[in-house]
């Protein structure tokens, strides 16, 4: 967190999600072995000083990659758990907009972001798909330093199958 604040602009651009209480919630849902909240920074840092480098829409990333798991949840069944997979980028999405006015390509970052895992929403923009790689770099990273090599390698693997299928 302390990288954001230094850099003022990004911080301007999403103080208000960040002071929002309903948006903190998300700091007690666990995910990826850390927290939503710790998660979703990462995603929308990395992917607004990637979007400033190739001169893309850096205020939309920065935004709708801090909502994109915009979702509380408790403790999960398995079967829940693929269920909410499916339906998570809906519930970020209406609970961003319930909260705070969005543009149609934050909308589009929002709903795409489990892409290719969930094709049926694919990105529009170049941004959404940038969220969307970020966030599988960023979720990876986390499930390597949470639970492990063997993890990592299975998650890999998946990748490597979808991007495969993709061609």
């Amino acid at each position: 967190m302390n990288n954001i604040i230094k850099d003022k602009e990004y911080y301007n651009i999403v103080k208000d999600i960040l002071e929002n209480d309903n948006f903190n919630r998300i700091k007690e849902c666990k995910h990826h072995g850390g927290t939503r909240l710790d998660h979703s920074i990462n995603v929308s840092y990395k992917s607004y000083l990637k979007a400033k480098k190739y001169k893309l829409d850096y205020v939309s990333v920065a935004r709708a990659g801090l909502l994109h798991d915009f979702f509380i949840t408790d403790e999960l069944t398995k079967k829940e758990r693929k269920k909410r997979l499916i339906i998570h980028p809906y519930k970020a999405l209406e609970n961003a907009n319930k909260y705070f006015e969005l543009n149609k390509l934050e909308e589009n970052i929002i709903v795409s972001h489990m892409f290719p895992s969930l094709p049926q929403k694919l990105p529009k923009y170049k941004e959404s798909l940038l969220v969307s790689i970020t966030d599988k770099i960023v979720a990876t990273k986390e499930l390597y330093h949470s639970y492990g090599r063997t993890t990592f390698n299975k998650l890999a693997n998946l990748y490597i199958i979808l991007i495969t299928l993709l061609k």
